[in-house]
């Protein structure tokens, strides 16, 4: 998935005047989140998806678990 939301193989089959549309608009508007992985660098966990069950599909149960005593420490 791209930032945009499409997949890489609905970019393939778009007409060229819509991606280059996508390119105008991320002129104006960049995708501020992948902005901030640069800056931050971050990397996404890519084992968090996995570790989802269909009994926690939000994955609410894996968050919860790295906060045991149930509070964030301040930093």
């Amino acid at each position: 998935m791209t930032a945009c939301g499409y997949t890489p193989a609905e970019i393939d089959d778009m007409p060229f005047c819509d991606v280059l549309g996508l390119f105008a608009y991320w002129q104006d508007h960049p995708p501020v989140h992948e902005i901030l992985k640069c800056v931050y660098r971050i990397e996404r966990n890519l084992d968090a998806t996995e570790r989802r069950s269909s009994e926690d599909p939000s994955g609410i149960g894996e968050l919860i678990s790295r906060f045991p005593r149930g509070f964030v420490r301040e930093v």
